[in-house]
């Protein structure tokens, strides 16, 4: 009787955990939006280096790359990233005569690649492949909220979101020249 009414217990912490991250999670992203680009830049960087350790454990347990489900999973979710650019109206002028098919499978090769996965990337380096489009702080943050936005759409843990985030933000310098 008494470890019913422990789990119990338990089990109502879990839902109360669960329901206070469904309430606020979309409360800090408007809140963050509200945030100049550089704090948001700032938060982001002081989150992932926060998390490095518990990132790094988790991606031990279990590669980002099997959490996120595989290869086709992530072909679907770079096809809805792209979708999501390209209708974006920040950042939509970077697919400006790009195949989107053929952009959704060389990300999904290059995240496959750097997450666990056995694809091989052939695409260029992140530098070439971004020289051109002149991106700033603020287009970062608009293709990352696409990203989010794609990452809940499809039902990732939060976990998975921000590991994702992290990794991106890891990447930033490389394709953020401004």
């Amino acid at each position: 009787m008494q470890n019913l009414k422990m789990e119990r217990n338990r089990l109502k912490i879990c839902l109360l955990a669960v329901a206070m991250i469904v309430v606020l999670v979309p409360l800090s992203w408007a809140t963050e939006k509200e945030k100049s680009t550089e704090e948001q830049m700032a938060g982001l960087q002081t989150m992932c280096t926060k998390s490095a350790d518990a990132r790094a454990e988790r991606h031990l347990n279990k590669p980002l790359y099997d959490r996120l489900g595989g290869y086709d999973k992530i072909l679907e979710l770079t096809t809805e990233v792209v979708r999501l650019h390209s209708i974006n109206p920040d950042i939509k002028w970077t697919l400006k005569g790009v195949d989107h098919a053929l952009l959704a499978k060389h990300v999904a090769d290059f995240i496959a690649t750097g997450t666990g996965g056995t694809a091989k990337y052939t695409g260029r380096n992140l530098p070439a492949s971004h020289a051109r489009l002149n991106l700033t702080d603020a287009d970062f943050l608009a293709a990352g909220g696409d990203i989010v936005k794609a990452m809940q759409t499809m039902k990732y843990g939060q976990e998975e979101i921000d590991e994702f985030v992290c990794i991106l933000v890891s990447l930033k310098d490389q394709v953020v020249f401004k």
